[in-house]
């Protein structure tokens, strides 16, 4: 993670041997983004708040804990470069473009004119396909479910609303929603393929892959309905190999919130790739399911295993 101190300097210049590109006078936040060959000019850039003791652009932990905040601005990009004006703060700054993203640090010490050079470069997307989100309270209750990423999202049941997901939620899993009757939230999304951890995992056949990701679920605590549910989406789609490795994800996922927050939070992806890795045998830890206890599972499939270019379906 990159942090730059964008403080009051009128004097400073970006480097001329990068752009002729002069901001406006007003500008506080300037930047530029570094996209490779293959990214679209398209861009989507977003100025969010760090809430109070997070470190910004760090996803969060299996709590369910995260860095965002509000946004403060969303400003356009210009070719390669993008401005902003903002109050003094610390900022993540989230930049997206097709299947690449990017985003740094920024704090800003001074409301004065500084035109400062933040530099964001575009990594490559992978799409995890379906998280489920199952709730079980110990009573009915109201509960909110948010992803402070949803414009990243690239499908989603009930379809994800602005401001996120309203249900009500029994004991037995059951939710309901304004679509109907549901047994979890469903959703999936573009997320830094570099934040995954490719250290711990195993390898084996492809024939065994599905087996062995749904023996590591139980380990970690996942429920037999949840184990179910990934057997039924995968059994007759997963991707075909000689051999895969599998990397199990429990840190550093995409922001997930529940309002209230559960007593226990069980949230788990699968990085999944073709041929074998070397890799270390991972320390899977089961997450107790009792009491306010909620959970999550989703699966990731890098190239040549992927299902390609998705289109962000975002919120409406």
């Amino acid at each position: 993670m990159l942090l730059f101190l964008l403080v009051g300097c009128p004097e400073a210049k970006l480097d001329d041997t990068a752009s002729d590109w002069v901001p406006d006078a007003a500008s506080n936040l300037c930047g530029t983004i570094v996209r490779p060959a293959d990214a679209p000019d398209e861009t989507s850039i977003w100025v969010v708040e760090v809430l109070d003791g997070q470190t910004a652009c760090v996803g969060g932990d299996t709590g369910g804990s995260g860095w965002w905040g509000d946004v403060i601005a969303e400003p356009e990009a210009d070719g390669d470069h993008f401005e902003a004006t903002v109050p003094v703060g610390t900022y993540g700054v989230e930049v997206s473009a097709g299947m690449y993203s990017g985003c740094v640090g920024a704090e800003v010490l001074d409301e004065t004119t500084c035109v400062a050079d933040v530099l964001v470069e575009l990594g490559y997307q992978v799409p995890v396909d379906k998280p489920n989100v199952y709730l079980y309270p110990t009573e009915k209750a109201d509960i909110a479910v948010s992803i402070p990423a949803w414009r990243k999202i690239t499908e989603s049941e009930p379809r994800y609303p602005l401001g996120g997901w309203r249900v009500t939620a029994f004991p037995d899993g059951r939710l309901a929603t304004k679509a109907g009757p549901r047994d979890f939230l469903f959703y999936e999304l573009l997320f830094d393929i570099e934040r995954f951890q490719t250290e711990a995992g195993w390898c084996v056949p492809g024939k065994l892959a599905q087996p062995t990701i749904e023996d590591a679920m139980v380990d970690l605590g996942f429920l037999p309905n949840e184990v179910a549910d990934f057997a039924d989406a995968w059994d007759d789609s997963f991707p075909e190999a000689e051999f895969m490795t599998i990397y199990p994800q429990v840190e550093d996922l995409s922001v997930l919130r529940i309002d209230p927050a559960p007593d226990h939070l069980l949230r788990a992806w699968f990085l999944v790739e073709d041929g074998c890795a070397a890799v270390v045998p991972p320390q899977l830890e089961a997450v107790p399911r009792v009491g306010y206890h909620a959970a999550e599972w989703g699966i990731a499939f890098r190239a040549p295993l992927d299902r390609g270019e998705i289109v962000v379906e975002g919120w409406r």
